[in-house]
């Protein structure tokens, strides 16, 4: 969750309710598709659609938004069954992450294009130092899963959209990943970098802070969704 976001209210079970956040999930899914994040995407939509102020507990979850989002996407490509029925940890990673091709940047930072073509290159470009690390692999491909949901803080959106589909490890390097920015930058202060150096995990932090830094560019050959999946499964399964 974001930081400003308010704590999470339980979803109201009424069959009314239930329908009205699909319909409010739809049509912020829509507006994301516009440009905006599914944060003022989801208020947006709620005012849309109901005509009046809607209580949180009857809001859609942020997951519930990228599903619609997906399901819009495969749509348009003879697919939106497949996005309907979710099977084990590493499909729902895999809709995750086609979400970012939604989500645009500013391209004379991001002369790579969407957040989707950014994250498949640090996945390649940290597949090539660490062939053999699934979480350090996983946390490349999903480190930028928040910017579809909260972009004001993405980290910690991107924590709560990744749960308990990846392990401690892979978030903690997703958790990370802007002190090494920083850290790189020379901006780190002494005491967090010493906190950092004596990680286990210092040296592969590093690798992807440079994969991260350096996957921006234009007309890179990038790996599809599906095969950055399928080398995870393999190594989970190895």
């Amino acid at each position: 969750m974001a930081m400003n976001d308010p704590e999470p209210v339980a979803e109201s079970n009424d069959p009314s309710a239930e329908k009205l956040r699909q319909r409010i999930a739809r049509e912020a899914a829509r507006l994301v598709g516009e440009g905006q994040d599914a944060h003022r995407a989801r208020l947006r939509a709620a005012r849309r659609v109901a005509g009046r102020y809607v209580p949180e507990g009857d809001l859609p979850g942020h997951d519930s938004i990228l599903r619609e989002i997906g399901q819009r996407d495969m749509s348009g490509s003879g697919g939106a069954s497949s996005a309907r029925h979710l099977g084990d940890r590493f499909d729902r990673l895999a809709e995750l992450v086609r979400v970012l091709s939604t989500v645009r940047q500013d391209p004379s930072r991001h002369p790579e294009g969407d957040t989707l073509e950014h994250s498949l290159q640090v996945f390649d470009l940290v597949e090539r130092e660490r062939p053999y690390d699934e979480e350090l692999l996983t946390a490349a491909l999903v480190h930028d899963v928040g910017k579809a949901v909260d972009r004001r803080d993405p980290v910690a959106a991107g924590v709560e959209l990744l749960g308990d589909m990846v392990t401690d490890r892979t978030r903690w390097f997703v958790e990370q990943l802007p002190v090494a920015r920083q850290l790189h930058e020379g901006t780190l202060g002494i005491r967090a970098r010493r906190r950092l150096e004596e990680s286990d995990d210092f040296e592969d932090l590093l690798v992807l802070e440079e994969a991260d830094r350096k996957g921006h560019v234009r007309g890179y050959d990038t790996p599809a969704v599906e095969a950055c999946i399928a080398t995870l499964r393999r190594l989970a399964e190895e």
